[in-house]
Formats: C-alpha cells, sequence, structure tokens
C-alpha cells in the first residue's frame, strides 16, 4: 500500500550568498530555465502519486508571486502557505502547523521537508525515502564526503576527520507525521534549533535512518551555483 505523504517545501530564506547585487531576488525566486527556482522543487516532487498536499513557507514579500504560478491542486487540496519563520527550525514547524489546520493528517501519515534550493531531488529519492520512513518512522538522504574534511577548534587546532565515517545530508527528509510534530512542537518549547530535522528527531530519541541520496541533488548556494544550473537546464 503505498503510504500517503504530505510535502513541504521551506522557500523563506533570504539567500544572501547568491544575490549579485542588492536588487537580486532570493535564489529561490530567481528565473532558472524559465521557472523560478523553487517551482523545480514542486514540479518534481508533487506530482508524485504518494503526494497528498502541498506546503510552503514564503515571505510576504513573495507571496503574490509565488501564489501567482502554483498549481491549483497538489493530491486534492490547495496548496498551503505558511510563514517562515527566524530559523530553519521555526519555518518547519510554522509549515507543519499550517499543514495540519489544513490538512489534518492522520498519525501515520508521513511529511517530507525539502528545501526550494535543491531543485533536482527527484521520485526515484523519494522512493527510497518513503520505503524507508513507513518502516521506520524517518529517513534521510546522504552522500558520502569526497573531500578531506576537518575540525577547526577554538585555538586554531586541527582536528583531521575520518572520512569514511562521515556522509553529507539531503534533503527532502521523510518521517511519520505525529512523531514528527511532537518533536517538533517539544523542541520550540525548549528553545531549540537545529540545522535539519534528522538531527531535531535525533535529539528527540528518534534518530532517522540513513537513504542513499543522489549527488545531482546538490543546494543551490551561491550565484555560480546558480550559473551552472542555467547552463544545464536539460538536467532537470
Amino acid at each position: 500500500m503505498t503510504p500517503v505523504l504530505h510535502l513541504i517545501i521551506l522557500a523563506g530564506g533570504d539567500g544572501h550568498r547568491a544575490r549579485r547585487d542588492g536588487a537580486d531576488a532570493p535564489k529561490q525566486f530567481q528565473n532558472v530555465g524559465g521557472r523560478p527556482l523553487w517551482r523545480w522543487s514542486v514540479d518534481a516532487l508533487a506530482g508524485h502519486p504518494a503526494v497528498a498536499s502541498l506546503t510552503l513557507t514564503c515571505g510576504a514579500a513573495w507571496r503574490d508571486e509565488l501564489r501567482a504560478d502554483l498549481p491549483a491542486r497538489v493530491g486534492g487540496h490547495a496548496p498551503v502557505l505558511a510563514d517562515p519563520g527566524p530559523t530553519r527550525t521555526a519555518s518547519t514547524l510554522s509549515a507543519l502547523e499550517a499543514l495540519a489546520a489544513a490538512a489534518a493528517p492522520a498519525p501515520d501519515d508521513l511529511v517530507a521537508v525539502h528545501d526550494a534550493a535543491r531543485p533536482l531531488a527527484d521520485h526515484a529519492l523519494l522512493d527510497r525515502l518513503l520505503a524507508a520512513a513507513a518502516a521506520h518512522g524517518g529517513a534521510v538522504p546522504c552522500v558520502p564526503v569526497t573531500d578531506t574534511t576537518v575540525r577547526v577548534g577554538a585555538d586554531g587546532r586541527l582536528a583531521y576527520l575520518p572520512r569514511a565515517e562521515l556522509r553529507g545530508v539531503q534533503t527532502p527528509q521523510v518521517f511519520r507525521w505525529e512523531e514528527f510534530l511532537a518533536a517538533h512542537r517539544a523542541a520550540a518549547a525548549r528553545g531549540e534549533s537545529f540545522t535539519d530535522d534528522g538531527g531535531l528527531m535525533a535529539a528527540a530519541g528518534r534518530p532517522p535512518v540513513l537513504v542513499d541520496g543522489d549527488a545531482r541533488n546538490a543546494k543551490i548556494t551561491t550565484a555560480a551555483d546558480l550559473d551552472a544550473l542555467r547552463a544545464a537546464p536539460e538536467d532537470a
């Protein structure tokens, strides 16, 4: 049986490092291959047969532009817009609360949280995550770390980390709804913030399983990253 999946896309950041001057839009609203970057993620994932709803975070200044380019319905629901928070963790909780009010997911439904700045995720990756999250409660994609990595201490000393033990974590990340919402609410009550949802769930005692990610599913961070994507839009 195909699990029910609710898709959240975080598109509320400022994207400063991808702006060449003050006039540039945030990276998720910059045009790439004839569509805004955030739309790549929607087009890539919202059509998956498991997806029952779509929720996006978006700042007020860009909400009308985003709304004008959204599909009318995804999985039987009109897309839901939520305010971004001051941190990634707060933005995710904002989206979760908006989703709870709009679609009332069942306790065992799954929710996927994806960054709008990762435009090249695909159904094959989502399939792997769905299977693992349905079995284990949560799953995150990761790829091997290819660069030598060091930790720099406060005193400037270097600690070389064992590359074979390291992984780079990606999105989308998929979790069982009831546990995920409860863990986010508890973290907010404690004033905690995390760089990703897998870390939040691990801190709550529910660590996700790791699933093979995709090297193509890289995060767009700088203006050069946007240029590279524009140079090969057919790779989407």
